[in-house]
């Protein structure tokens, strides 16, 4: 099998400088911020395809999902730690004063970061969502977690074996642009009706990950065993529209919905399923319905198409992971989407919707020797 088709090219690239876990992307101008288990980093590129890293900063703390807003960058903090600095170390999660939540910090100089806040949240978090304010000059951080595995399970994180437990809702932190350490954190409980997941002997209703259209004031919530829809024309109060029930997505396979991401004209949503948890080789068979991209109408709810490599991919783990649609001159939806060992593939969403094979359909792709490709 080849390491990339023709048409993908790499421009530059930068070895980690740690052997902590690259996790999640984000991007501002020029400047691409990369969160680690053990912090994060600020890379800039140049034309020439030139690129260089300003900074690794480091602050302890899994998952290390980064989002950028103006001058402040968020951070997910998922394993508990012995404290809210960035000097903590891991510690388990009955651990009198453990911090798990959002890090704030302050990236007008990309080369020199500044920790400004560190906001607790209620099963830390593993992901966050982005909903700026600006009329109010404000932000608000949407916070995915769940209590998945005995290392999760604080004083304010259970199960649903336990009278009170199931999560069963989002944080949603308020931040002040002008005063990040003013910030406040309130919850927003999921649907009565939402589906109650049964991972590896938890159960519990949660989500973990969200994307907005802010244009459209919606947002589409992979909450593990099922899509949710959402007005967010108040983003302080989210009103549940609809869900997204994919009988594809089995909990006792290990599957679960992992992300979504909206088309440029807000359309279509992609949902993404994280079959066999991250851990598993999903890629065998091409033909399954295990680990794809599956896309749908955004109005209607009503299923599209879907995707998964066009070629059987052994090593573990490999499933559809982070994506996003990106612009192109011709105005057609295209996905870039991680593969973990599968690498990375570049997908015409349109071409796919009109009938084309996932072979056809796909414009691209990369894997690099080694390649987990994460996001």
């Amino acid at each position: 099998m080849p390491d990339s088709s023709d048409n993908m090219t790499l421009l530059f690239n930068s070895p980690r400088p740690s052997s902590a876990t690259n996790s999640d992307l984000a991007f501002k101008g020029n400047f691409v911020y990369a969160g680690t288990y053990d912090g994060f980093r600020i890379l800039q590129y140049a034309s020439g395809n030139q690129g260089r890293q300003l900074v690794h900063f480091l602050c302890n703390g899994a998952q290390g999902d980064v989002s950028v807003y103006k001058n402040l960058l968020f951070r997910s903090v998922d394993a508990p730690q012995s404290n809210d600095t960035c000097n903590s170390t891991n510690v388990t999660a009955s651990t009198p004063g453990m911090f798990e939540g959002i890090q704030i910090f302050d990236v007008s100089d990309p080369e020199n970061p500044v920790h400004v806040n560190s906001v607790p949240t209620d099963c830390g978090s593993h992901t966050h969502t982005l909903v700026p304010d600006p009329a109010n000059n404000r932000v608000f951080v949407y916070v995915s977690s769940y209590p998945l595995g005995n290392a999760a399970l604080g004083p304010n994180c259970q199960p649903l074996a336990t009278p009170g437990g199931g999560h069963g809702k989002i944080s949603i932190v308020e931040v002040p642009l002008d005063n990040p350490q003013a910030a406040t954190v309130s919850p927003y409980f999921l649907d009565e009706g939402t589906e109650v997941g049964d991972y590896l002997g938890f159960q519990f209703t949660a989500c973990h990950d969200i994307s907005v259209f802010t244009a459209l004031n919606l947002a589409a919530a992979a909450c593990l065993t099922e899509g949710q829809v959402w007005d967010i024309s108040n983003p302080a109060e989210p009103e549940f529209l609809y869900r997204y029930d994919n009988p594809n997505i089995k909990p006792e396979n290990i599957d679960l919905f992992h992300s979504s991401a909206f088309s440029w004209d807000g359309s279509i949503i992609a949902w993404g399923d994280e079959s066999g948890g991250g851990g598993a080789a999903r890629g065998v068979d091409p033909n399954d319905n295990q680990g794809r991209v599956w896309f749908t109408d955004t109005e209607t709810g009503e299923d599209l198409a879907s995707f998964k490599l066009p070629r059987s991919i052994t090593t573990s783990p490999c499933t559809m992971h982070n994506f996003n649609f990106v612009p192109n001159r011709a105005g057609n939806n295209i996905l870039v989407s991680a593969a973990y060992t599968g690498g990375t593939t570049v997908v015409d969403v349109d071409a796919l919707i009109a009938g084309a094979s996932e072979a056809d359909a796909e414009i691209g792709f990369a894997i690099p020797p080694d390649s987990n490709t994460w996001s």
